[in-house]
């Protein structure tokens, strides 16, 4: 029997036949033992295919690839009409198999042979398995780029392209968009494709402004920079600014979700827009000089007032980023006003002696000159908060209030061209033009302005110019 089996696995029904019938006797039979001989071939034959048929193991191909073995023939046939059904769904038309299929018998004597349970060759044969369908494909230069279910939904997709950009781009009432162009050649066709370039509306415009639907994200944590994210992700920190044109700088924001996929667009999207703003157009100031009053003193005599103008520009864009700006128009809404002011020229008759006395008691923490990458135009003498401190000369008040990193200042006029600063008091003693003789108390020390402790800061300064003040104490 074993010998019989293996002979009609490989042959025909015929020849199985014509070998039985040889292995009976020569003599010719008679009678009823003819239909006997001729029913128990028949039965045998049938036994032989069905043990043939049962046993017998497949090999499962696509496109030349071996992808496994099975012995249900009729499973393979099963497997891609449920995967066909599935992949018309998906693409929303009908498909057809585009890959080909092979099934083909073989002997279990190789070691090589592995069955495959149903789900997992339906599992391989998905991702194997290439179906094609007819859709309408946008192509760009030539090229197909992606495929849709219907014309409507492709024209719709360019509809959304232009419809996005201006949301993007376009501030509400500010702008307006008089076109928008897609630079490349684009082509709607209906054909039958790879059902793989098939999209719906959204992922379609995403790929041809992106050159990709696929969406990667970052959310920065502390300590992050754009270094140590680009080369966490394998991308450099220009590839990083390409995915993530909003960043200014360096500086990035802990929670801030930055996107790890550059752009490679398919399309290029050019806009032309007309933008129309106003802005402000500053005052001039004049400066007229009263010899009756001290250089300190100023009055204004009619406030300034800031003009405004409208400007209306042309806008150029290539895919939201400016390449041109072109002025169409400007108009003036409105003039300008210059500010008068009479400041006063009175020369500081000479006051001082000329002989300095030390301002506050306290030691010098600081010197005149460079220090720090920095030049200090003056030097520092530590002392208490509240300790007095005293003109250095006899003069006339010329400032005496808040001056930014100074803090609260007073500034002497001794005359000549020479003034004494004292800087970062925690109280001023004096106003201005108030006359102050050598020694006299003039406020008191504090921490002021930018200060990193209470300290007077001193300063001597000869025809606007500072001058190392120890050089009035030898």
């Amino acid at each position: 029997m074993k010998h019989l089996l293996s002979y009609a696995d490989g042959k025909t029904l015929y020849a199985l036949r014509q070998r039985l019938l040889s292995l009976l006797p020569r003599k010719k039979p008679k009678g009823v033992f003819i239909y006997v001989t001729s029913g128990l071939l028949f039965a045998i034959l049938l036994v032989l295919l069905f043990f043939s048929s049962t046993n017998a193991t497949y090999m499962v191909s696509v496109d030349g690839e071996v992808l496994g073995y099975t012995k249900d023939k009729s499973l393979l046939d099963k497997i891609v009409s449920r995967l066909s059904e599935e992949e018309a769904f998906r693409v929303g038309a009908e498909v057809r198999v585009g890959s080909k299929i092979s099934l083909q018998k073989v002997k279990e004597t190789s070691d090589d042979v592995q069955l495959l349970e149903p789900d997992k060759l339906g599992e391989v044969l998905k991702g194997k398995l290439k179906f094609l369908a007819k859709g309408f494909v946008i192509s760009v230069d030539g090229k197909d780029v992606v495929a849709l279910s219907s014309e409507e939904e492709a024209r719709g997709v360019l509809s959304d392209l232009r419809t996005n950009y201006i949301k993007n781009i376009v501030e509400a009432g500010h702008a307006t968009v008089e076109e928008v162009l897609i630079k490349e050649k684009i082509d709607i066709a209906e054909k039958e494709v790879p059902t793989s370039i098939f999209r719906n509306r959204d992922e379609a415009a995403r790929i041809l402004v992106r050159g990709t639907d696929k969406i990667m994200t970052y959310v920065v944590q502390r300590g992050d920079s754009l270094w140590t994210i680009a080369a966490a992700n394998h991308l450099t920190v220009d590839d990083l600014r390409k995915a993530n044109p909003e960043i200014k700088g360096d500086f990035i924001r802990e929670g801030q979700n930055l996107n790890l996929v550059v752009p490679n667009p398919y399309v290029t999207l050019a806009s032309r827009e007309t933008v129309t703003y106003k802005v402000s157009i500053p005052f001039s100031v004049q400066v007229s000089y009263d010899d009756s009053m001290w250089p300190w003193q100023e009055k204004v005599i009619q406030e300034g007032k800031s003009g405004e103008k409208e400007i209306t520009e042309q806008i150029l864009r290539e895919n939201g980023k400016e390449v041109q700006r072109i002025k169409i128009s400007e108009k003036i809404i409105s003039y300008p006003v210059t500010k008068k002011i009479v400041r006063g020229s009175k020369q500081v008759p000479a006051m001082g002696s000329g002989q300095m006395v030390w301002p506050v008691q306290g030691s010098i923490t600081s010197y005149f000159g460079w220090r720090w990458g920095s030049y200090h135009q003056g030097i520092d003498i530590g002392a208490p908060a509240g300790t007095p401190i005293r003109a250095a000369d006899s003069g006339m008040v010329s400032f005496a209030g808040w001056n930014g990193g100074y803090g609260y200042l007073v500034k002497i006029d001794h005359g000549g061209g020479k003034e004494t600063w004292y800087a970062h008091m925690s109280k001023i003693a004096v106003s201005v033009g108030q006359k102050v003789s050598k020694g006299e108390v003039i406020g008191y020390v504090g921490s002021t302005g930018n200060s990193t402790g209470p300290h007077l800061h001193f300063e001597v300064r000869v025809g606007g110019t500072a001058v190392n003040p120890l050089n009035y104490y030898k």
